[in-house]
């Protein structure tokens, strides 16, 4: 029995044949991303696919948003210690299950946590028995479990063309850390027999002679054999995604992985080999709720903007409304003003009684309602031989410019003078009449920018 033990933990470490390779895989891995990149280059485009409203892009639902997603399928393990010998093919293949949670940040990365749980076997079926050996293995049968936990980061390859036509295609290629929990059993099957002879037991071999003159005692006996094996191994996982929307919530795609055990030692396989089909949801809105949302913002947008252009409009009335009032005083104030210059006319004085009238034309330069130096001299001294007397004032501009701005020029005149006056000691109230005509007389030239003083 001891010896047995020690048999069996040597084929641990002593594998009885090569371990299995895993270049098969390798090469399936290759062919897929072939497969891949020839479906890139029928989804990309040269041009733009033309406008998209913005809710049905990938910018929108995979922009921080959180998806889960269940997956299952099948798994290999390469480079098992455990030898596959007569056995069906199909142990090489295991069943392999699991889901995980995912946060896109944009539609080219996301990040995210996942179980996979996968199992082995390997079952050995002698068609010929190794007599030469005792104990005699008859049947063996492994059977391994994992309970695989990673942490990734994806890269969304077919981002490199964000103008493709076939935005409804994503292809992931991942990477992480993880690790491999693995439970399992190994059972087996012995048998020995010896024979004693003369009184010596050996065992049975090829070089076994037995006659009818020898006293020969045969015996025989099997025994079954359960032993329970565990290892936990970090990993490193390389995995490529294909993924294709059914709609903006459900995403379904086949996935390739490739995991690397780290420190593998004992019993541990090289490589853990997944092919699997995924199905996920995103946590967004669904697409009639994304064009509702998109259609009521526009539709928004469009109410604010026909608010604001109907305040303008208002504001418009408004100004015109004033244009309208202002020229009707402009009006009745010129009416006005021309009664009074065809009263003036009429009540013109002889030339005897404009000599005791002194008058006095303060002039301006064009454009400008300021008192020249000299201008400034003159109307100082007309005002200190006018002290008392009640005067009349008449202010003009020349017909350059608009109506509106002539008037305003000769109002700012006619207050200019009127304020040298008051400095010169004459009171407001003998400064009346005091009008402000702007280019009503018509005159183009520098008579017309001025305002002239009649004393009474």
């Amino acid at each position: 029995m001891g010896g047995l033990f020690l048999s069996m933990n040597k084929i641990r470490t002593n594998p009885l044949i090569p371990p299995i390779g895993g270049g098969w895989a390798r090469a399936g891995l290759f062919t897929l991303f072939a497969i891949l990149m020839a479906t890139v280059a029928q989804a990309q485009t040269a041009g733009g696919s033309g406008a998209q409203v913005p809710g049905d892009r990938n910018s929108e639902p995979r922009t921080r948003t959180w998806s889960i997603y269940a997956e299952g399928g099948l798994s290999w393990a390469t480079d098992v210690w455990y030898p596959n010998l007569d056995a069906k093919r199909s142990y090489k293949q295991s069943p392999a299950v699991g889901g995980g949670v995912d946060f896109t940040i944009r539609p080219w990365v996301r990040v995210g946590a996942e179980y996979l749980w996968s199992r082995y076997r390997r079952e050995q079926r002698f068609s010929t028995l190794d007599t030469r050996s005792v104990p005699v293995k008859a049947y063996g049968n492994y059977l391994m479990n994992y309970h695989n936990a990673k942490l990734g980061v994806g890269f969304n390859v077919m981002e490199l063309w964000p103008d493709r036509q076939a935005r409804w295609l994503n292809i992931w290629a991942g990477t992480g850390v993880g690790y491999t929990l693995a439970r399992g059993n190994e059972y087996g099957i012995y048998f020995s027999t010896t024979q004693t002879q003369d009184g010596t037991t050996v065992a049975i071999g090829d070089k076994a002679a037995v006659n009818n003159s020898s006293a020969v005692t045969i015996t025989g006996n099997v025994r079954t054999e359960n032993r329970h094996e565990k290892f936990g191994k970090p990993y490193i996982p390389a995995s490529l995604h294909v993924e294709a929307d059914v709609s903006r919530q459900f995403t379904v795609g086949v996935k390739g992985e490739m995991d690397w055990l780290l420190n593998r030692k004992e019993i541990a396989p090289k490589n853990l080999v997944l092919a699997l089909a995924t199905i996920r949801y995103h946590f967004v809105p669904g697409k009639a709720k994304a064009m509702k949302r998109y259609h009521d913002e526009q539709a928004a947008a469009l109410n604010d903007r026909m608010n604001a252009l109907q305040r303008e409009s208002e504001a418009e009335r408004a100004r015109a409304d004033k244009a309208v009032a202002d020229r009707e005083r402009m009006r009745r104030e010129n009416t006005d003003l021309q009664r009074r210059l065809d009263d003036c006319e009429k009540s013109r004085p002889t030339a005897a009684a404009m000599v005791e009238q002194p008058s006095h034309v303060v002039q301006f330069d064009h454009n400008s309602s300021y008192l020249s130096r000299e201008e400034s001299d003159r109307l100082k001294a007309f005002a200190r031989g006018v002290k008392g007397r009640k005067l009349s004032l008449l202010a003009e501009a020349s017909t350059p410019g608009t109506k509106d701005y002539n008037q305003a020029l000769s109002e700012r005149r006619l207050q200019r003078v009127i304020d040298a006056l008051v400095k010169e000691g004459l009171a407001r109230g003998d400064l009346k009449p005091a009008l402000a005509v702007g280019s009503q007389n018509g005159i183009p030239t520098a008579d017309g920018r001025r305002v002239t003083i009649t004393a009474e």
